[in-house]
């Protein structure tokens, strides 16, 4: 079995080592990073966490990352290639406040359980305390213990997995023995055609640096009520003049060489694919396309590349994404 049909059919854990983990403590912190994040960090509890976005100085995207409120602080946690513009941005807003910055990656393990039969694997491994965490939920599990998070890229099929590096072995063997042995380990080599089909998106893949918050779809990831957000004078100013529009698309035919090729309706040229992948599932090509503003929506028939290929709009980017039969049909 393929790892992207492990992980579509029944689970499959990924080492994410590398990916960005920093905990912001002190009784500054909440300050500091509610200046940063697009989230109201205020409303935050222990247990929850949130699914944002740090826009960068000219109101596009800096990172996007996930939010967690623990007992003495938070954890922010995001792709690897995040990971500097996620330190600047923490250190710049920290500095002179009561709070405290820590790089945990090298101390703590995350790993990400995913799949339908995910959940089925956790609970076996650490209980049935497990079935008690909702989406945007977090809760020790085990003992000692591991800090369990519904977040990441597919819903509920999705727990991420943190706790001290010294454990991480224990902890993979652990879900191995309830489910899958070895087989249960996969790359994430899966993850950009399984986010195309959700209609999720990377900031480095998916987000030119010019692209406003709002051309992306993200902006739906910020509280506009908050007033001291930075950069909210010139996200306020990209409000009103948006371009273009970040679609998902079903193209007919493979991904091959797709990325950057025009879209037309008719002779009309009304803007590019951004990423494209293969989807199995499916077996047609899904994508993410910027086109003009006035045509990003749904069901929109047009032709792709120098050899015209049929494909049709299907729906605008959100994290928080239908299952593939719902959102593609």
């Amino acid at each position: 079995m393929t790892d992207y049909r492990r992980l579509r059919s029944d689970a499959g854990l990924a080492d994410l080592q590398e990916w960005t983990r920093f905990d912001l403590s002190g009784p500054e912190a909440c300050d500091a990073l509610d200046d940063v994040v697009g989230c109201n960090v205020r409303d935050l509890f222990e247990g929850r966490a949130a699914n944002t976005l740090i826009p960068s100085p000219a109101g596009g995207v800096d990172a996007i990352v996930w939010v967690i409120a623990l007992e003495d602080g938070f954890r922010i946690v995001g792709e690897p290639a995040d990971r500097e513009a996620v330190r600047f941005a923490l250190e710049e807003s920290a500095s002179g406040r009561d709070a405290m910055l820590r790089d945990i990656r090298d101390e703590t393990f995350a790993l990400a359980l995913i799949g339908p039969e995910a959940e089925k694997v956790a609970w076996k491994a650490f209980g049935d305390d497990v079935h008690s965490i909702a989406f945007l939920n977090v809760l020790p599990l085990g003992d000692p213990a591991v800090l369990a998070a519904r977040i990441g890229y597919f819903g509920e099929y999705e727990l991420h997995l943190f706790g001290a590096a010294a454990r991480k072995q224990a902890v993979i063997d652990a879900l191995k023995q309830a489910g899958g042995g070895d087989a249960l380990m996969v790359g994430e080599d899966a993850f950009p055609v399984m986010m195309a089909e959700m209609g999720t998106v990377s900031r480095k893949r998916d987000i030119p640096p010019e692209v406003s918050v709002f051309e992306a779809g993200l902006h739906w990831m910020i509280d506009f009520r908050k007033e001291n957000l930075r950069s909210a004078g010139v996200l306020e100013r990209r409000k009103h003049a948006i371009d273009r529009k970040c679609v998902l698309m079903i193209i007919d035919g493979d991904a091959a060489d797709l990325r950057g090729q025009p879209v037309f309706i008719e002779d009309c040229d009304i803007g590019r694919i951004q990423s494209a992948f293969h989807s199995e599932t499916l077996d047609r090509c899904v994508a993410l396309a910027y086109l003009a503003e006035d045509l990003g929506m749904p069901g929109l028939s047009c032709a792709v590349g120098a050899d015209r290929r049929a494909g049709r709009t299907v729906s605008a980017p959100a994290f928080l994404g239908r299952s593939i039969t719902d959102n593609l049909g």
